[in-house]
């Protein structure tokens, strides 16, 4: 397994403005799934340098080994998971996205939804999806 690259909190944070930023300025040009993609991206960089802040922590490989010690999942694609640990899950839940030919695709799967394209069964729900990434963007927007 290769080794994660050791990103630090501001890099996380910047990838968070830049993913963020460019997800604001596309429009009905762009693929929805890519948008959603860049979102999904953004919300997760902002989630980990919060974290990372939020724990002491300042390097990729200091959140993995504090979630592995705390029996966490905070160091993945998890978003759940990480909205968990700020305490604002409650407040934007994220549901899982029923697939079109069988299965359901778990938030930490929304990426791998949306970069290879699977069918779902109703398109509503990836928007609903969208609307909570979006509000959660906005809320760690006031953060960092």
């Amino acid at each position: 397994m290769s080794k994660q690259i050791n990103i630090t909190r501001s890099e996380f944070q910047l990838s968070w403005k830049n993913h963020y930023s460019l997800y604001k300025r596309t429009n009905s040009v762009v693929s929805p799934r890519t948008r959603r993609l860049l979102l999904f991206y953004s919300v997760e960089c902002g989630l980990k340098s919060l974290i990372m802040k939020n724990i002491g922590k300042n390097t990729y490989e200091e959140l993995r080994m504090y979630s592995e010690e705390q029996g966490k999942h905070i160091h993945g694609h998890d978003l759940k998971a990480m909205m968990q640990e700020i305490g604002i899950e409650h407040k934007y839940p994220l549901k899982r996205i029923c697939l079109a030919k069988e299965g359901q695709c778990a938030p930490e799967r929304y990426n791998e939804l949306w970069r290879y394209g699977a069918g779902v069964e109703d398109a509503e729900e990836e928007v609903k999806a969208e609307k909570i990434l979006e509000k959660v963007a906005e809320w760690i927007g006031q953060r960092l």
